[in-house]
């Protein structure tokens, strides 16, 4: 029996969407007012689930593509992109950790090529995340890290 690609995709969408809310119902929920720290995530993986299960009834109502094969480099690169974020966001600081994540995760794309147009895309993203997440929201987020201690800002 072949597997179509709606059917794994919702199906994954749907348990992680059921364990994430699983999780986040252990938070107290608050309201709308004044959210408690369950809101975002109930709501979040609520959202997920249900478009799991709609993918899933449009699996079951039209046909679409069986998985034939994966490509497994791209299922490494991500997580592992995204790992090393976590590790080096504060040693790094935040634009060049996000910048390594951008450029390093998007290697995982067939069409990827490594320009001056994509580093300048990714430092631009970098730029605005700095901006966005460290000065605007005043999230405790360093924007040199520790092995750039000359450019402490």
């Amino acid at each position: 029996m072949k597997i179509s690609q709606d059917t794994a995709l919702g199906g994954l969408f749907a348990v992680i969407g059921g364990i994430a809310l699983l999780m986040a119902v252990q938070y107290p929920f608050g309201s709308a007012g004044r959210m408690g720290p369950g809101f975002f995530p109930v709501i979040i993986a609520t959202l997920l689930g249900l478009t799991g299960i709609a993918i899933l009834v449009r699996a079951r109502l039209a046909a679409s593509e069986e998985i034939t094969s994966a490509r497994w480099l791209p299922l490494l690169i991500v997580p592992g992109a995204v790992a090393l974020f976590g590790l080096l966001v504060e040693k790094l600081g935040l634009p060049l950790a996000v910048m390594l994540l951008t450029v390093g995760a998007a290697t995982a794309s067939v069409g990827f090529q490594l320009s001056w147009k994509a580093t300048a895309g990714a430092a631009a993203f970098s730029a605005v995340c700095a901006l966005v997440f460290v000065k605007l929201l005043g999230l405790p987020i360093p924007i040199a890290g520790s092995w750039l201690p000359a450019l402490g800002v």
